[in-house]
């Protein structure tokens, strides 16, 4: 056997085709886990660059639009050694356990930003559990149907939002609401990970009068990642829309979130957001991303020219830098 420590590109590395492992709801656990400490742990790989060890950090990285990773390329394997390397690679996290007070004490005065779930195998059984005794709780995609269903637009029939001209330069995370003393004078924002405001679409009245302390919020920012499968961009669309348009109909100054993808996406993400309003675009990150910006492909100027084209924008608030060409 042979190990060497490389650099691949990530459209080099391929992904194991039967792998039995499901990770996608880890996914965005360890995006966090990169943004804060940095990617320290390379991925494994056997001699054809087929992932022994690694998935869930390989769509973690794709997620992130990165270009490369560090990889271990282990080479001299049998193909049995390598499904049981996979299996055996798993199954170690699983049988782990954790020491309470020392972890307490790793714990001590660390701003994590997401609840620690410490026993895994409980959480799991008690959320089966709940799925089991009402059926009602084994998607919650549409529970949102039973508050109310909006007219929709388009072929998609997402909710339309009203137009609004309000506009303001100070902004603040909502879920930072207890950060300022004068929330009147902030327009909230969603712009940041989806998991940390997805309660914001599954209980929206919860929210209601937290809403109201501000000047205005912005419709939540959904994500319409390229790589997303369109079902789901879709479905983030309608989640944005719903969520401003219901709470607007309980009288919150709501500035509709315009966000695309590529030019497909063009069929469904400007659905319901109104004509001649106020709309808000967040643009981090853009700069640094070839995909988006460089020379190959310039899928945010080209979504913000259509953007000008269809909603005819009274006021544009840009959320992030500014980009070149505008």
């Amino acid at each position: 056997m042979k190990k060497e420590f490389i650099t691949l590109k990530l459209n080099e590395i391929k992904p194991y085709s039967n792998n039995p492992r499901i990770n996608d709801n880890a996914v965005q656990e360890v995006i966090r886990s990169i943004k804060d400490c940095e990617y320290i742990d390379p991925i494994e790989v056997d001699e054809d660059n087929v992932i022994l060890s690694g998935h869930t950090r390989f769509k973690a990285l794709k997620r992130l639009r990165k270009k490369t990773a560090d990889v271990i390329r282990i080479s001299g394997l049998t193909e049995e050694q390598k499904r049981k390397y996979r299996i055996l690679t798993n199954k170690t996290a699983e049988v782990a356990r954790w020491d309470f007070e020392k972890l307490e004490i790793e714990l001590e005065g660390l701003d994590l930003d997401f609840e620690l779930k410490l026993d895994f195998g409980e959480a799991e059984k008690e959320e089966k559990e709940i799925d089991e005794r009402d059926p009602s709780c084994q998607h919650n995609v549409f529970e949102n149907q039973e508050l109310m269903q909006f007219e929709g637009v388009g072929f998609y029939q997402i909710p339309g939002m009203q137009p609004t001209q309000t506009v303001g330069d100070r902004f603040l995370r909502f879920m930072d609401w207890k950060e300022v003393e004068d929330p009147e004078n902030y327009i909230a924002h969603f712009y940041y990970d989806d998991y940390k405001f997805i309660q914001a679409w599954r209980e929206p009245d919860k929210y209601i009068e937290r809403l109201r302390r501000f000047k205005a919020i912005i419709s939540p920012d959904f994500s319409l990642y390229t790589d997303f499968p369109r079902c789901l961009q879709i479905l983030s669309c309608y989640r944005r829309q719903w969520c401003g348009a219901y709470w607007q109909m309980q009288g919150i100054d709501v500035i509709p979130d315009v966000v695309w993808g590529d030019k497909a996406s063009y069929k469904y993400c400007f659905d319901g957001i109104p004509k001649g309003s106020t709309v808000a675009v967040s643009a981090v990150g853009v700069t640094n991303d070839e995909d988006w910006n460089g020379k190959e492909g310039e899928m945010f100027r080209d979504g913000y020219n259509e953007m000008l084209n269809r909603l005819e924008p009274t006021t544009i608030l840009l959320y992030g830098s500014m980009i070149a060409g505008l």
